[in-house]
């Protein structure tokens, strides 16, 4: 049980209390960072409060990649100004993508909001408890069965579309030993999961001793006891190498499941887009891909209404995901980030456009999605439960396929095979495989 407790850092706590809120929008690197400060707080007698109204520390994790990220982030971030009234001694903190690289926030921000405390960068947990007592053991509390680790920060590619090199800096991969004790740790409470995250996994290593490669990590950390299962998340498709291919087809815990994002199917886009490689050379990827990896699913990025973006040069994206036939593609109708080279052009493909190809875009997935589910109708597979959720139990497949089974027995946590009874676009349904004592 969480107990209140004095603090001699400077962080004045309420009476009969020491509670902390962590609001998170962005990435699945973000929701990884907030998780670990939570671990943090927990573990050195913190308490998790509702709202941040009950909360004497209250942290935002931000994202900027989006205009509509910033803008939730900035409106509550205005919000609390009022909570700083009424209550002084509250803490505020910033982190995220919104502050960037540098270690107190830029100048405007402190001038627009004197109310924060502190402005940390991405990832920068450990900072914000350098203003507290000594950091306690990691939590106890039950952790869920996939978790993320953050191998690497970063990146180096600079597309033109993109703010995040100019607000997590350049590519810094962590030590594999970092990585395997923290899955370890992770394992211990709980995880049987893990997707190791980063900008670009792929460019993973380059810095460190000897130049590990993802490919080598995998190996590396495939034998952490309690861990069942290994993702890894975002590629790019110019530096997905033909060594990783073959470490995902070889090893058994690593998911037969590839996020290769595109953006673009039209050549002229993806030079403007500065992807730095060809229509040509992402479909001869997915071929290889295939060939070694049988049965895997593959996911993608996609942005519509790029600046310039003509209705063939869309036609060329429609095509290549009709072609490739995706299981999930995160779709983002374009809009200017400022600092950005992109935000330098005309933002001339009006709204409706946009909004149009986006549609569009989702046609073609659900056809693919409902297509490639359906192929598992009757079929046996593997499932890691996760969670229960409104009186069915949640899991998925090695190819990342959303699983539900109605049953009464605790199966969070549990691999199990299971057989395919319905199939949608979205999610399929299934029983218990027979003889599996349940």
């Amino acid at each position: 049980m969480c107990q209140a407790h004095s603090s001699d850092s400077g962080l004045p706590l309420r009476s009969g209390s020491g509670r902390y809120y962590v609001w998170t929008v962005g990435c699945q690197m973000n929701f990884a960072d907030s998780r670990r400060l939570s671990e943090l707080l927990e573990g050195r007698g913190y308490c998790e409060a509702a709202t941040a109204d009950e909360a004497d520390l209250v942290v935002l994790n931000t994202c900027v990649v989006r205009q509509s990220a910033e803008e939730r982030v900035l409106g509550r971030l205005s919000a609390l100004k009022g909570l700083k009234e009424q209550r002084p001694e509250v803490r505020l903190a910033v982190m995220g993508c919104l502050v960037g690289v540098e270690p107190e926030g830029p100048l405007s921000l402190g001038e627009r909001f004197p109310y924060v405390d502190f402005w940390l960068p991405p990832s920068a947990h450990e900072r914000l408890l350098d203003h507290l007592d000594a950091i306690g053991p990691a939590a106890t509390l039950p952790s869920p069965v996939s978790r993320y680790v953050t191998i690497m920060q970063g990146c180096n590619n600079f597309c033109s579309y993109c703010i995040v090199p100019y607000r997590r800096g350049r590519e810094q991969s962590r030590p594999p030993t970092d990585i395997r004790r923290e899955m370890e740790d992770l394992a211990a409470h709980g995880a049987r999961e893990i997707t190791l995250l980063g900008q670009n996994v792929d460019s993973y290593g380059r810095g460190l001793l000897g130049e590990p490669t993802l490919a080598d990590l995998l190996h590396q950390v495939h034998d952490v006891d309690g861990i069942e299962r290994l993702r890894f998340l975002t590629n790019h498709p110019k530096d997905l190498s033909d060594g990783l291919i073959r470490a995902v087809a070889s090893l058994r815990k690593v998911c037969e499941h590839i996020e290769l994002p595109l953006q673009s199917g039209s050549n002229e886009v993806l030079r403007r887009m500065n992807r730095r490689y060809t229509r040509e050379q992402y479909l001869d990827l997915v071929e290889r891909i295939r060939a070694e990896i049988p049965g895997v699913s593959l996911a993608t990025d996609v942005i519509v209404g790029y600046p310039g973006e003509t209705h063939e040069q869309f036609l060329q994206t429609l095509t290549l995901l009709d072609q490739v036939g995706y299981t999930a593609i995160h779709i983002a109708c374009y809009s200017p980030r400022e600092g950005t080279a992109a935000a330098l052009l005309p933002d001339d493909v009006p709204e409706a456009v946009k909004d149009e190809r986006r549609r569009a875009v989702e046609e073609v997935l659900e056809r693919h999605s409902a297509a490639l589910n359906r192929a598992f109708l009757g079929q046996r597979v593997e499932v890691l439960f996760e969670e229960r959720t409104r009186g069915k139990w949640r899991g998925r497949t090695r190819t990342n396929r959303l699983v539900f089974v109605d049953n009464n027995t605790d199966l969070r946590g549990r691999l199990l095979p299971v057989e395919i009874t319905w199939t949608g676009p979205w999610s399929m349904q299934a029983r218990l495989a027979e003889n599996e004592g349940v």
